[in-house]
């Protein structure tokens, strides 16, 4: 059930702020931003509703509360699985982990010379972990990395991850970009918990690990990477819907994940990990406030280069902050931990929308925008790491490409001289 506070005080906050911390009655704001300053919207567990209604009503606070799960029931009436899964499927609807694999395997079979499916893990239920190398002619040339769904209820990211597969393999234009730089996705890293949040809690946020010990299962997977892991904007309680795991790489996907980033870590050089919702692009440290790495000016720089290639699509803007200052401390993330790697440029994206009653359930008819959006971001990721560490610049058959790509990044960094936050 997802509560909107229409009024509220900071009593009543900090009440709500506690309750959260103790039990998972109120188990996870939509919008961690302002907490004491705005009405907020937060997920109800369906035992505490009547107890929350009760805590509004004596407190005097204005409320609405909807069920989200009806879109659990919209996502069943797809098409057989053996249907063809195209472009089109992804720009307008939101897939199943089976047609997410489907559709994968038909672009490897399409462009057999560009793409290559490894399968780099398991899940806890022993879905294979799907990377996809684009671009890997076994050179040494750099790569950017970008992974998706850690967060099971945030299908768009998903559908992002496909797009870009499809896109930067399906048109010529972008051959001179892969020619100096390898790009791995992984569309999908929490398969499990995106497969329940289909079919049982639309919500669902964790993956789905076994507790012998507990009631509850998963863990966030956003919470158990090795780098400054159980610290802060974390909690130690199963149930908890940002519970760090027993210990670093508790997760068998996170724990994949690691391992696979870890094989080549000193030829990737941009990391990217795909989230919503709130339209922001995030750059390390996030597991403490005020704490930045020495080079976080090319970070601001490319970030504000990204925002800036978002915006020119539709005039959506994406705000550049750091993750904890901007958004909230979270130890153990895999953005931070990709950066203690040595991986350069290293950023979360909080896709859209930036509205808590959209919020993860982002309508199907805006999927293709937002995937658009976040592939120029991408683009411009790739075209950096081209021009700081490939050893391949241009080739005269490809010239015009390259001076398209080499025009694309100044304008965006003219761009963003006087804009954003830094």
């Amino acid at each position: 059930m997802l509560l909107q506070l229409l009024s509220l005080s900071v009593v009543f906050i900090s009440g709500i702020s506690a309750e959260y911390k103790n039990y998972d009655g109120i188990y996870a704001r939509l919008s961690w931003r302002k907490l004491e300053a705005e009405a907020g919207s937060y997920f109800i567990d369906k035992d505490s509703v009547e107890n929350v209604k009760t805590n509004l009503a004596s407190n005097n606070i204005t409320y609405q509360m909807r069920d989200v799960n009806p879109q659990i029931f919209k996502v069943r009436r797809r098409r057989d699985i053996n249907g063809a899964i195209t472009i089109n499927d992804v720009n307008n609807r939101y897939l199943s982990y089976d047609e997410q694999m489907q559709f994968l395997n038909s672009i490897a079979q399409q462009y057999p010379n560009d793409v290559k499916l490894q399968k780099i893990g398991n899940s806890y239920e022993g879905r294979s972990l799907t990377a996809v190398r684009i671009g890997d002619d076994g050179s040494s040339k750099p790569i950017v990395w970008i992974d998706a769904g850690v967060h099971a209820r945030e299908w768009i990211s998903y559908n992002v991850a496909l797009y870009l597969v499809y896109t930067i393999v399906s048109q010529p234009a972008y051959q001179d970009l892969l020619n100096a730089v390898q790009l791995v996705v992984v569309p999908n890293t929490n398969p499990d918990g995106y497969e329940y949040s289909r079919t049982n809690d639309r919500m669902w946020r964790k993956t789905r690990s076994r507790f012998s010990n507990g009631r509850c299962s998963g863990a966030d997977a956003n919470r158990n990477y090795p780098f400054f892991w159980g610290t802060q904007g974390v909690s130690h309680s199963q149930c908890s819907e940002i519970y760090c795991g027993s210990r670093p790489q508790s997760e068998p996907e996170v724990m994949a994940l690691t391992n696979a980033i870890q094989r080549e870590e000193t030829r990737i050089k941009g990391y990217i990990a795909l989230h919503s919702y709130g339209q922001e692009i995030l750059y390390p440290w996030g597991h403490t406030m005020r704490t930045y790495p020495s080079d976080v000016q090319d970070l601001i720089q490319v970030g504000k280069a990204m925002a800036a290639a978002i915006r020119a699509v539709n005039n959506t803007d994406y705000n550049v902050v750091n993750s904890g200052d901007g958004l909230y401390p979270a130890a153990g993330a895999s953005d931070d931990w990709a950066k203690s790697r040595g991986i350069k440029y290293s950023y979360t994206i909080e896709l859209s929308p930036i509205d808590d009653y959209t919020g993860f359930s982002l309508p199907e008819d805006r999927i293709n925008q937002v995937c658009r959006e976040a592939f120029q971001a991408i683009q411009v990721l790739m075209i950096e790491v081209r021009s700081k560490f490939s050893i391949r610049q241009t080739t005269s058959s490809a010239s015009s490409t390259s001076a398209q790509s080499s025009l694309l990044l100044k304008r965006m960094r003219t761009a963003v001289r006087g804009s954003g936050r830094g």
